[in-house]
This record gives C-alpha cells, sequence and structure tokens, in this order.
C-alpha cells in the first residue's frame, strides 16, 4: 500500500504544546534543507516533463488520502510519488514535490501551525536524506537499471525513506502528547507494515515502467496508484465498519460498558478455563434500588445521565482485571479480578460496590442518589455453569434486596424462596379476581379507658394449595412488581367497604389501611381513593393511611405533595413505625400527618430495657406537643398497656388486645367485648381465629430499620 505520514489537528488534545524553540527548529530545518537542495541542483535532473507529471500525481494523490483508523496519521500514495521522483529524478526534486503536495494538502486539512511546519520539515529532509542515500549507493556501486540489484536499492530506499517519515512525524506526536514511540510503532506501523512492504514492490515496479517507458510510463503508472489508493480506502472503510460492528455487538452504547452477549460469552469462557485448571471465582449482580422513581419522576433523560456515569465509575471502580457488563435496564454484572469464593473477601468487594453507587450523581445541577442490591454466586460452590450461575446470583441479589442487607452471597433457601416467589407472583393476578386475597382486621384502643377506637387491615391470601399465607410471604415480592397497586386498590375497596358496613351497623369506627413506596409515587391514587370512599359512602375522615418514615424523607418534596392532597380530601395520615428510620424532623412537621405509630421494636421490650421506656415517652411527648395522635404498636401484656396509659400514650394496638382477626370475628369480638363498657374480651370470649403464620414478638427482639416491605406487610 504506497502510504505517507502526515499529522493532522487530532493532535491539538494532545497534553503538550509546541513551543518557540521547536518553532525555531522547524524554520532552522526548511531553511537548511532549501538551501541544500539549491546547493545540489547541478547534480539533479530537473527535467520538466516528468517533474510536472510526478507532482500533479503525488498531490491529487495527497488531496484523495485516507486517514488510517485509530491514529493521527494520514495514508497516502503521494509517498510512492515522492521515491518516484527521488530515484528518477534525485534528491532536490523530490523534496519540491513533496513540499508541494504538503502545501497544497494544507488548503483541505487546515492542520495547527506547528503540525504544518513538521510536516513541512519532514517532507523537505526525508526526499533529501533517502534521495541522497539512493544516488550515493548508486554511484558506489556502480549500477545501472537493466541490473536487478538497482531495483533492490530502489526497494532498499524506499524501505529507509518509510522508516524516515514514520519516526520524524510519529516522533513529534509522541513528543506532544507524551506517548511512546515504541507503543506508537505498534499501534500504527505494526498493522500496516504488510502493506508497506508491498507499496515498495508497487514503487519497484513504477520505477521499472518509467525506466522503459518514459514519461508516459509513469503517467500511466500514476492511474494506476489513484484507483489502487480507491481500493486501499474502501479496504480501510470496511475495517473501520467492522469494527464499529464489532463493538456495537459487544458494548452497551449507554455506558459503555460490555453488553450481556459479550459478559455470556466471556463467562462461558471462564467457566471453561476453571474447569480445567481447577480455579474458583464469583459472579455478581447489581441493580439499583429507586432507579425507577428517578425515571418516573424526573423522565429517562436523567435516568440514561445517571446510568452513564455509573457505568464510568464501575469501570474504574472495578478495574482493567475485572468485567462490569450492563445486562439491560437498571441491571450490572460484575465479574471480579480477584479469584476467590471466601465469603468476607466477596462481602467487602460487594460493600465496595454498593457504596461506590451510593454516592450522589449530578445531572443538570441536581444531586441523585440510588441504592444497589448485590447478588453474589460463586465457581464451582454453588453452580458449574454460566447460566446457573447468572441465575443463582439473581437469586441472591432478590435476597438482598428484600432483606435490604445490600448484597448476599446465595444459599440455598433463597432458592427455594425464588422459586416459591415467582410461583406466588404468577398466581397473584388471579388471585385477586377470584377474591382469594382476603383483610384480617387488628383493633386499636384507647390506652385509658380501652374504648375501641378503629382497626387496622392487614392483608392475607388464602392459598387454595399453601393455605393461609401472611404477608411476609408475598407482599415483598408483588411490591417490586406493577401489580403492587392493584393489590392496593384491592385493600382499599374491601377495607372502606367493611368499615362503611360497620358504621351503617351503629359501629363508630375508622379504618387504616398500610401503604408502599410506590404508591406514593402514584399521583393518580388520591383520585382514586375519594373514588372510592364516595361509592362506599365512608366518611374520608374515618380512613387512615399508613405510611413509613423512609417513604416520606426519601423524597420529602414528592411525598409532601401527594399526602397534601390526601389531607386535602379529609384522610387522616399516620407515620408508621415511628423512630427506626432515618428522618428529618423538620420535615415531618411539615408533613400533614395527624398520628404517629411508635414501632412495636421500642415497645414490647420497653419494660426490660430503660432506654427503650425513654424513647418511647420522648416520642409521646414530641407527638403531643406537634399535636398529633400517638399510638404503640406491639403492645405484648397488661403491664406494657398499663404503663403506656401512665405515659398517657393515646391508642394502643397489639396481641394482648388481640390478634388481627377476620371481618366476622372481629364484629363477634366488639360485641362480646363490650366497648361501651371499656372492658377487653378474654381470651374465652374470642373465636378461635385461622392460623395465620404469625406469632408474638419475643420481648428481646433486636431492632431493624424500618423499611418497605417490611413495614407494608401489614397492608
Amino acid at each position: 500500500m504506497p502510504t505517507e505520514a502526515t499529522l493532522s489537528n487530532a493532535g491539538e488534545r494532545s497534553g503538550r504544546v509546541s513551543g518557540r524553540a521547536v518553532a525555531l527548529l522547524h524554520v532552522t530545518a526548511l531553511i537548511a534543507g532549501a538551501t541544500l537542495v539549491i546547493i545540489t541542483t547541478g547534480s539533479d535532473r530537473w527535467w520538466p516533463g516528468p517533474l510536472a507529471v510526478i507532482a500533479v500525481l503525488t498531490i491529487i494523490s495527497d488531496l484523495t488520502s485516507v486517514e488510517a483508523p485509530s491514529t493521527k496519521l494520514k495514508l497516502s500514495g503521494s509517498f510512492l510519488g515522492i521515491m518516484l521522483a527521488a530515484v528518477l529524478l534525485g534528491a532536490g526534486p523530490a523534496a519540491l514535490v513533496a513540499v508541494l503536495s504538503i502545501a497544497i494538502g494544507w488548503l483541505r486539512s487546515r492542520e495547527a501551525p506547528h503540525y504544518l511546519r513538521n510536516n513541512l520539515a519532514t517532507f523537505m529532509w526525508f526526499p533529501i536524506i533517502a534521495g541522497g542515500f539512493f544516488h550515493v549507493a548508486l554511484r558506489l556501486t556502480q549500477l545501472e537499471s537493466r541490473e536487478p540489484a538497482y531495483y533492490l536499492l530502489v526497494f532498499a530506499a524506499f524501505v529507509f525513506a518509510m522508516a524516515l517519515n514514520f519516526v520524524m512525524v510519529a516522533g513529534y506526536q509522541c513528543y506532544l502528547d507524551g506517548s511512546s514511540l515504541i507503543h506508537k510503532t505498534r499501534e500504527t506501523l505494526a498493522p500496516i507494515l504488510a502493506a508497506e512492504l508491498f507499496s515498495a514492490l508497487l514503487t519497484v515496479a513504477a520505477v521499472y515502467v518509467a525506466v522503459q517507458l518514459g514519461t508516459i510510463g509513469i503517467a500511466l503508472f500514476g492511474l494506476v496508484l489513484v484507483v489502487f489508493q480507491y481500493l486501499i480506502g474502501q479496504l480501510l472503510l470496511s475495517n473501520r465498519r467492522s469494527e464499529d460492528l464489532e463493538r456495537m455487538a459487544t458494548t452497551d452504547d449507554l455506558t459503555g460498558l460490555a453488553n450481556r452477549g459479550y459478559f455470556h460469552a466471556v463467562l462461558r469462557e471462564k467457566v471453561a478455563a476453571a474447569e480445567s485448571d481447577g480455579e474458583c471465582f464469583a459472579v455478581m449482580l447489581i441493580d439499583l434500588d429507586r432507579f425507577k422513581e428517578i425515571n418516573d419522576t424526573l423522565g429517562h433523560h436523567y435516568g440514561d445521565a445517571l446510568l452513564s456515569e455509573l457505568g464510568t465509575r464501575l469501570g474504574a471502580h472495578v478495574g482493567p482485571s475485572g468485567l462490569v457488563a450492563r445486562l439491560g435496564g437498571d441491571e450490572f454484572a460484575v465479574l471480579p479480578g480477584i479469584r476467590t469464593t471466601d465469603p468476607p473477601t466477596l462481602e467487602k468487594v460487594a460493600a465496595r460496590i454498593v457504596a461506590c453507587v451510593q454516592e450522589p450523581f449530578a445531572v443538570d445541577e441536581l444531586s441523585l442518589d440510588v441504592g444497589a442490591s448485590v447478588g453474589i454466586a460463586r465457581y464451582p460452590l454453588d453452580g458449574r455453569s454460566a447460566n446457573v450461575l447468572l441465575r443463582l446470583a439473581d437469586v441472591a441479589m432478590y435476597a438482598a434486596k428484600e432483606a435490604q442487607s445490600g448484597y448476599q452471597i446465595y444459599a440455598a433457601e433463597h432458592d427455594h424462596n425464588s422459586v416459591r416467589r415467582l410461583s406466588l407472583l404468577s398466581d397473584v393476578r388471579r388471585a385477586l379476581a377470584a377474591g382469594e386475597v382476603i383483610l384480617h382486621y387488628q383493633p386499636k384502643v384507647r390506652a385509658d379507658d380501652l374504648e375501641v377506637w378503629g382497626a387496622e387491615a392487614l392483608v392475607r391470601w388464602q392459598h387454595p394449595k399453601l393455605g393461609l399465607l401472611p404477608p411476609a410471604a408475598f407482599v415483598p415480592a408483588v411490591e417490586q412488581t406493577g401489580l403492587i397497586g392493584a393489590l392496593t386498590r384491592h385493600v382499599l375497596e374491601r377495607a372502606i367497604s367493611q368499615c362503611a358496613a360497620w358504621r351503617d351497623a351503629g359501629e363508630d369506627l375508622s379504618i387504616a389501611v398500610n401503604l408502599s413506596a410506590r404508591n406514593l409515587q402514584d399521583r393518580d391514587l388520591p383520585r382514586e381513593i375519594e373514588r372510592i370512599l364516595s361509592s362506599c359512602g365512608l366518611p374520608p375522615q374515618a380512613l387512615e393511611l399508613e405510611i413509613t418514615e423512609s417513604m416520606i424523607m426519601s423524597d420529602p418534596d414528592r411525598a409532601i405533595a401527594i399526602l397534601a392532597r390526601l389531607s386535602d380530601l379529609g384522610v387522616r395520615l399516620s407515620v408508621d413505625d415511628f423512630g427506626t428510620g432515618y428522618s428529618s424532623l423538620a420535615n415531618l412537621k411539615a408533613l400533614p400527618i395527624s398520628e404517629l405509630k411508635i414501632d412495636r421494636s421500642f415497645v414490647t421490650p420497653m419494660l426490660q430495657d430503660e432506654s427503650d421506656l425513654i424513647i418511647v415517652r420522648s416520642t409521646i411527648n414530641l407527638g403531643h406537643d406537634l399535636g398529633l395522635t400517638v399510638i404503640a404498636e406491639g403492645v405484648e401484656d397488661e403491664p406494657t398497656l398499663e404503663r403506656l396509659a401512665v405515659l398517657r400514650c393515646d391508642l394502643a394496638q397489639g396481641y394482648h388486645i388481640s390478634r388481627p382477626l377476620p371481618a366476622p370475628q372481629f364484629h363477634d369480638w366488639l360485641i362480646r367485648g363490650g366497648a361501651a363498657t371499656g372492658r377487653l374480651p378474654s381470651p374465652g370470649d374470642i373465636p378461635k381465629a385461622p392460623r395465620d403464620g404469625g406469632s408474638r414478638r419475643p420481648a428481646a427482639q433486636p431492632r431493624k430499620r424500618s423499611r418497605w416491605p417490611t413495614a407494608a406487610q401489614s397492608i
């Protein structure tokens, strides 16, 4: 392939700037070269006809040059013309042709001045040196054009000139960007070395034709040269397209990370290699938490910008020894660089990944926060194939998401729960339509006189095969899908309808229903609740909606907007599990709430733990100071209920008062208990309820941070 190398403005991104000393060196080189050409004029052949033909063909070839992929070097057939002039006419004419081609080519390329100076100096001197080398060697050997050795000398002169051209051009670029000339040679020259040697053969052929046919031969060969250069250009374009297609086939366009197909291929190769070498490794799947809220609230532009920055962040975090891929949506996969199955080591890696994801993202002057759940599967402990490892890592990831632990290493019990979860999810829609999703009701009483104030509606699933399922068995999985909206509507319709029936029967009760975090993202929720209240004839103030601190504080502005619309309807709002999440008292004061519910993790052990008692007392006082009703959940015994009354807690709820009951048994409980007399029913007064898998909370239960779906398992 006939080529030359020059520098273009792509180098403007270099780290070093050409200074005055370099400019002076360039100018000196040009003056010295021009002086040498003038001095040696008598030893060269300044034939107008051949010189004009070679100059025209060389300039045309330079103007139609092709840029080499992934480099700052320009490839053109003008190099062959320059060498043809050097062999046939001498060093001076060759230098003139070379400088003319650069000067006229600048009108098209418009390189920066320092690049132009370097190119002019380079193309002044390499023809002088290469041409001088050829003619000195020719005189010393006294070879003639009819001898084969003459053409071997032409070949050698071409290779020498090519090396000079490359070193002078690439060396200057290396000076600018601080890179290695050896690396530049491997990157630029090595891939086209075979074509360069072929172009040397073409030069030999061009010289032979010119010697035999004269100027006509030069013109004919020049025509062939232009056609050949066009074909080379098409070949380079084809190679570039092939590289682009390969990149598209293996790379995620948005993040620049590997895509699903490439990750699967690498994982299969890694499994095969580990199988033969006896090595071990781990696979990690990452799923973002709260990413859907960003997409739904701010739009896909913000979501895409976050994912793009996260791709860069994860790639830098994992490093070149590992592999990060985006599998789709907000799901990523990682092959860590370390080869181990040691749980503490893998947990440290996963914890660092979670911390990396949790750092704020700046998008259009907004600070966005997301979390991450990481699932880990190990080869060969957990699986021996790529598909199995990915499936088990996915199972572990969902276990981490449900436990809100950040990361989980796969365990067999996770897989069992995953299979059951998938089975349950496939039945949820059918269960809603078939009426299998039912409600139990747990009473709330006044702590001072035990008058029944209302009830909390708690969801259960009367599964045809698995029996009565508590919310923990299905609500967490449903909350991760679009079915949570349908489930919430079902619960609201049943609970509001039942409360309206009780009030029609003379029982002046209120009803409380738990919401999920995703419900607060639903702008249609207030309108839907207004419709249900109107259709059932229930006053809005008889409905209480329970929400957790984390649901409110994760996005206060949006939560306040939704809650304000609900409050405007007259619906009462309660903060559930108060004291267990991160919250802001300033935000809490601004919310349109009417009730605080103290979490059971403080209430149940408060008679055994002084610190819990202090928290309960302080919360009661805080709630009253804010003008709120305070209710304590998790009341398991009579002494706790009595102490709450002394502390002036307004309402109480727990197994000591009553376990959750189906609607008919709850009504019987009311009648047998005699709310008007202020006497709680004894266990013998209450018809036995079906088992729902629940149990009383141990007094010494450790505290856990409140989170959805844990707080919403009593939806």
